[in-house]
């Protein structure tokens, strides 16, 4: 069913100015078994070139915050709430986030993650209906039957000059993430050893 949905969005044409922007579909990528969902916003130019999200110095970033939990890429899927680059990098337009929303709601329902974790305002948004990114990161909501936990976007790490006190707080809400996983991670790094 994984393949099945990633084959069927890998043309898609329901945004005509996304299409004039994107150089292709960046549907994901990942583990389509994990137990966390991340979604981020939409694919930027690097993104779109690669065909893989978070691939630039945000995804540097995000790899290191999952690092500080025992975790990897290839142990998460990331997706975005759109899956093709708006022109400029410009936030996606609600109609775009509304053409992809199926898409998404048909990923969690294939994957059925435990935990998933919205990056930033758009992905939080649009799973939970708040804004304010800044007041809801590192808490837990439920969207369906699932455990939400929304983060700042590590863009935002980036624009503030790498601001050491930012990253400890992100840091601290990975640990959310890690929490709601169990005793999972402690023991995939004791079994290393």
């Amino acid at each position: 069913m994984f393949d099945k949905l990633k084959q069927e969005y890998s043309n898609c044409n329901r945004c005509k100015k996304l299409c004039k922007s994107r150089t292709q579909v960046v549907f994901g990528s990942g583990n389509p078994n994990a137990e966390v969902l991340f979604i981020g916003e939409a694919p930027g130019a690097n993104e779109d070139k690669q065909g893989i999200p978070f691939c630039g110095m945000s995804g540097k970033v995000l790899s290191e915050l999952l690092s500080s939990i025992n975790l990897s890429r290839e142990d998460i899927f990331i997706t975005n709430t759109i899956l093709c680059r708006p022109e400029n990098n410009r936030n996606p337009a609600k109609e775009e986030v509304a053409n992809c929303k199926e898409r998404l709601d048909r990923l969690i329902q294939i994957m059925d993650p435990k935990v998933i974790v919205t990056i930033g305002n758009f992905a939080t948004e649009r799973i939970l209906g708040k804004t304010g990114i800044k007041s809801l990161k590192g808490r837990v909501f439920s969207y369906l039957d699932k455990k939400v936990v929304p983060v700042i976007h590590p863009a935002s790490y980036l624009y503030s000059g790498r601001n050491p006190v930012m990253f400890a707080e992100m840091k601290g809400d990975f640990e959310v993430i890690r929490d709601m996983l169990g005793n999972q991670n402690q023991q995939k790094t004791l079994a290393e050893f």
